[in-house]
């Protein structure tokens, strides 16, 4: 991952470093797990227990042999004496490697399912706090009807709370033990010793595999990751949206001594916005090739590993980071209540048509919904061309002479479309 986007918390998980120190602790367990079962001599044991990772001389050792595991093993047999037969005893590189990985991915899932409930956190605060604010509902990007701003960081909040239902799926599929020997078969280990290491790393273990662990469960995880990043453009757009000059109903916040333009020092533009948005194309890249990476030969080949290297870093340095910059944007993000309230008053009450529509309907039995409906849509267009409110132009048209003016008046309470919000936020907040 590029320093730019880089996360210091992923970055740390999957350094070298760190990936062969869970290797070690791996190679450890499964001759602690074999002393368990006496076959591995306990005497033994605190030789073994003094390996240590010695990664320049792996990579000497790597440059003979051509392979990593081979070159690790060696390595640490290297370091003691009789007692290095018992390192990788009946198990296969894999057992290794894919043990290892999977505890790498679930380490970095604590930090994502960390980060997407401070999001959540930070959605129910704005939600809560702008539930009475009315704003424009736009569909096709056209103005609709009013209704709560709050209930935009609400959908937002009920999404990411879907998207952490799926990663906890995700979790449980990919946070596996794989000890299983060269075929998966485990002809030359006991299921003991898969249980044993799967004990002490916390994990659980994989029913069924081949040599190694199946990627359909890493291309569920990464289909998780996909939609999440699609979950984080759709709010990214959204702001990116109400922060057009025309609109200028949200936006993001201009910090001091932060620039827009090298030429055109008035701007100020969503560019946390566009940033997440860039990024959430990027990690949704990687959906296909986790799917292509289930597709190996037979009991196992190799095309997955090398790309596997790159992606699960990657992936998991620019989720985090994207994740973070939106909670960040979301806490500063600035909301211009004298411009949602121009719009909602320049469309000259348009928005009630179907309230309008509505009750005509209900209550007068003369009339057919096509026509209500045509002379509705013929003064709202009366109402937009002449800059007049609608309830002037309906007032001159006899379709409503049998209601009063006070009860006419009625219909066009703008708190009429805040009145389930309450509701709605019960159901979703899970409130009494």
């Amino acid at each position: 991952m590029i320093s730019r986007y880089a996360v210091a918390d992923i970055e740390k998980i999957w350094t070298d470093e760190n990936k062969y120190q869970v290797w070690l602790d791996v190679e450890k367990y499964i001759v602690e797990a074999w002393a368990s079962l006496k076959v591995v001599p306990q005497k033994d044991l605190a030789a073994l227990s003094q390996l240590k990772v010695d990664l320049p001389r792996m990579l000497v050792i790597e440059q003979e042999t051509k392979h990593d595991v081979v070159a690790f093993t060696r390595m640490l047999g290297e370091q003691i004496g009789h007692e290095s037969k018992w390192i990788h005893l009946g198990v296969t590189s894999t057992d290794i490697v894919d043990t290892a990985q999977n505890f790498l991915i679930k380490n970095s899932n604590v930090i994502v399912e960390q980060e997407l409930k401070n999001l959540l956190k930070t959605l129910k605060s704005l939600a809560l706090k702008n539930e009475k604010i009315l704003i424009m509902g736009r569909t096709h990007g056209m103005y609709g009807e009013p209704t709560s701003l709050g209930l935009k960081f609400a959908l937002w909040y009920e999404e990411i709370n879907r998207q952490i239902k799926r990663l906890e799926l995700a979790r449980k599929d990919i946070e596996l033990v794989k000890i299983s020997g060269s075929m998966g078969n485990y002809a030359n280990l006991e299921l003991a010793v898969e249980s044993f290491v799967a004990k002490k790393m916390k994990m659980g273990v994989d029913s069924l595999s081949t040599q190694v662990t199946q990627r359909d469960r890493h291309a569920f995880l990464i289909s998780v990751f996909g939609n999440l990043a699609s979950t984080l453009e759709k709010i990214a757009t959204e702001i990116r949206l109400f922060q057009r000059s025309d609109v200028n109903e949200l936006a993001e916040g201009f910090s001091a001594g932060q620039k827009g333009s090298s030429s055109m020092p008035h701007k100020k533009n969503p560019i946390s916005s566009e940033n997440i948005a860039g990024l959430s194309r990027f990690i949704r890249a990687f959906t296909n090739l986790a799917f292509e990476n289930n597709n190996l030969w037979h009991e196992r080949d190799i095309s997955h590993s090398s790309n596997e290297r790159i992606m699960f870093p990657d992936i998991f340095n620019t989720l985090v980071y994207a994740l973070r910059r939106m909670n960040d944007t979301l806490q500063n993000l600035q909301i211009n209540k004298v411009q949602i309230q121009k719009h909602i008053d320049e469309a000259h009450n348009i928005y009630f048509s179907q309230r309008v529509l509505t009750y005509i309907i209900m209550h007068n039995a003369l009339v057919t919904r096509e026509e209500v409906y045509d002379l509705i849509q013929k003064c709202t267009t009366i109402s937009m061309v002449e800059k007049t409110d609608l309830k002037e132009v309906l007032l001159n048209n006899d379709i409503l002479n049998f209601i009063s003016k006070q009860e006419f008046d009625t219909l066009f309470d703008k708190q009429f479309f805040n009145r389930q919000t309450k509701q709605i936020f019960k159901r979703v907040f899970n409130q009494k």
